[in-house]
C-alpha cells in the first residue's frame, strides 16, 4: 500500500475537490432561428436525414473554416452526417427572411468557452443544384467573443445583403475556444428583397390549416400546414382561448404552461413582413390527459445510443428520447456499468476519460414518478490516442483531466493548472510507461519509479530533491 505525506494527502484531497466542483460541459448548438435546415429536420419538416433529425446540436467538425473544416460538398453536414450535404434547388424546405438586419439565435444545449462566431453567405449567381463548396460562399460576418461560455441562447446581429433575392444558402460557424472543433449550421433562406418587394404589401398569408393537436398531462404538441404568402412568412401566432401565448417561426409549437385533466381550445394565424395577419387557423379542442393518482408505468427504453464524436480525452453519446404517460424526468447514464451522471436532454458528454481506452455505455429513463425504463442498447466506445502535436503551452490553461505531451512524454493535469511546467509540477501525472530520469526540481509519490546514474530508484513515500542514491526515501530496485 502506498503511504502518503501529509503535503500528498493534501494534494489528493485538493484533486477530489476540483474535480467534483467542475461540471460536465458538452459544446453543443444549434441555429433555431431562422431555423436552419437540421433544425427543422428536428422538428419534422426536412425529412430523410438519418440520425441528424434527433441530434441537431451535434453537427460538429474542426474549426479553422474555411482554411480546414468540413470538406467541399460536407459542409452541411460536417462530415459526419452526409444526408444533410443533399444539394438542390427544391429538396430543403426554406425559411423567409428580409434583406438588411438578421438576429440570428443559437440554442446551446451545453455552452462552452467561445472563440468567435462566423456567417457565410452563397454567392451571387451560385448553382443550387450543385454540392455546396467553399467556392460558392462568401464572408457575410465576424463575430469575435472573449472566451467566455455565453447563455443557452447566443444571438447575434447580421446583415443581409440587399443585392440578393430568392434562394440562398447562409452558413453559421460557431468555434470553440478550448478545443479542435466548431459547430456548422445552414441556413436555407428565401431573401425578400425589399429594393423588388412591392412598395406596400396589403395582401395577408393565407390561413394556416389542419391545425391538430395530442396531449399528456402536462403537454400540448401542436402542427399544421404551413400559411402562403405573396411575399413572405413571418411567424406565426398561437392562440389559447382566444389569447396569444406564443410564437413560432416553423409550423409546430409545444405548450408546456397547461395542467393536467383541463380542456383548452387552440388557433393559429400567420403574419408576414408586411405586418398583415391571416385569419384565424380551424379551431381545435383538447383536453390534456389526467395524472394517474399512482403512477406505476415506466418510460421507454431509449432508443439508438450512439456515440458521434469523441477525443483522446471525451467521448460525446446521443440517443433518442423515451416517452412515457406522465412525463419523462431525465436519463441516468452508465459507464462500464457504473452510473456516471443524471442528464434532462437526450447527449451526453463523458470527460476526463483516459486516451486510447474503450469504454461500456448505457442509458435508462426515469420519469416524474420515479420509474425507470428498460435499458438502452450498451454501446463500446474507445477514446482516440493522445496527439502527439497536442503539447503543452505555459499560456493556457488546463484543467482536472487535459492531456497533453511535454518533451516526448505524456502527461495528464490532476487538477487547474497554468504555467507549471508538467516534468516538475505536482500538477501534472506522467503517463509514460517508461521509467523517467530523476529530476530534483520533481516531487515523487510512494511508489515511483525513476532512474538515477544508470540505476532504478523506487521512492517509499513522497519525496522532492533527495538523491536516489544517498536518501533512505528512496529503494534501489536494479
Amino acid at each position: 500500500m502506498k503511504k502518503f505525506s501529509k503535503i500528498g494527502m493534501f494534494f489528493a484531497v485538493f484533486t477530489l475537490a476540483i474535480v467534483l466542483f467542475q461540471t460536465t460541459a458538452s459544446a453543443h448548438g444549434y441555429i433555431s432561428k431562422p431555423a436552419s435546415r437540421v433544425y427543422l429536420a428536428n422538428k419534422g419538416i426536412n425529412v430523410g436525414v438519418g440520425a441528424a433529425q434527433f441530434e441537431p446540436q451535434s453537427v460538429e467538425a474542426p474549426k479553422g473554416f474555411p482554411v480546414s473544416g468540413p470538406a467541399d460538398g460536407k459542409i452541411a453536414g460536417g462530415g459526419k452526417y452526409s444526408l444533410l450535404d443533399a444539394q438542390t434547388a427544391t429538396r430543403w424546405a426554406k425559411v423567409d427572411i428580409e434583406s438588411g438586419p438578421l438576429t440570428v439565435e443559437w440554442t446551446l444545449t451545453a455552452p462552452h468557452r467561445t472563440s468567435g462566431w462566423q456567417y457565410f453567405i452563397t454567392k451571387k449567381g451560385w448553382d443550387p443544384n450543385a454540392p455546396l463548396t467553399r467556392a460558392s460562399l462568401e464572408p457575410l460576418a465576424t463575430i469575435a467573443a472573449d472566451g467566455s461560455a455565453p447563455g443557452t441562447l447566443a444571438t447575434q446581429e447580421i446583415n443581409i445583403p440587399n443585392d440578393r433575392s430568392g434562394y440562398y444558402v447562409i452558413l453559421g460557424v460557431w468555434t470553440i475556444a478550448d478545443t479542435g472543433n466548431a459547430f456548422y449550421q445552414v441556413i436555407d433562406a428565401n431573401i425578400i428583397n425589399s429594393d423588388v418587394a412591392p412598395v406596400a404589401d396589403d395582401e395577408a398569408p393565407t390561413a394556416p390549416t389542419n391545425l391538430a393537436g395530442t396531449t399528456t398531462p402536462k403537454k400540448v404538441s401542436l402542427t399544421w400546414t404551413a400559411s402562403t404568402d405573396n411575399i413572405g412568412i413571418k411567424g406565426y401566432e398561437i392562440l389559447r382561448d382566444g389569447q396569444v401565448i406564443g410564437e413560432s417561426q416553423v409550423a409546430s409549437y409545444e405548450d408546456t404552461t397547461v395542467n393536467s385533466s383541463t380542456a383548452y381550445t387552440y388557433t393559429v394565424r400567420a403574419k408576414d413582413f408586411g405586418g398583415n395577419k391571416s385569419t384565424l387557423s380551424n379551431s381545435i379542442k383538447v383536453t390534456t390527459k389526467e395524472a394517474p393518482a399512482v403512477d406505476n408505468e415506466a418510460p421507454t427504453a431509449p432508443k439508438s445510443l450512439m456515440s458521434h464524436a469523441q477525443t483522446d480525452t471525451t467521448i460525446a453519446l446521443c440517443w433518442q428520447a423515451s416517452t412515457d404517460n406522465v412525463e419523462v424526468k431525465n436519463y441516468e447514464l452508465y459507464r462500464n456499468n457504473t452510473k456516471i451522471a443524471t442528464s434532462t436532454k437526450t447527449m451526453f458528454e463523458d470527460t476526463k476519460l483516459a486516451s486510447n481506452t474503450s469504454y461500456k455505455y448505457k442509458v435508462y429513463a426515469v420519469d416524474t414518478s420515479g420509474n425507470r425504463s428498460l435499458v438502452s442498447n450498451e454501446i463500446t466506445v474507445k477514446t482516440k490516442p493522445l496527439d502527439p502535436m497536442n503539447t503543452w503551452k505555459a499560456d493556457q490553461i488546463y484543467y482536472a483531466g487535459d492531456q497533453i505531451y511535454y518533451k516526448g512524454v505524456p502527461y495528464t493535469a490532476k487538477w487547474w493548472t497554468k504555467g507549471n511546467t508538467p516534468d516538475t509540477s505536482d500538477a501534472w501525472k506522467n503517463e509514460s510507461t517508461e521509467i523517467q530520469a530523476w529530476n530534483s526540481l520533481k516531487a515523487y509519490n510512494g511508489g515511483d519509479k525513476v532512474i538515477y546514474n544508470g540505476k532504478t530508484y523506487q521512492a517509499k513515500w513522497w519525496v522532492r530533491g533527495a538523491k536516489p542514491d544517498s536518501s533512505s526515501i528512496w529503494t534501489l530496485v536494479n
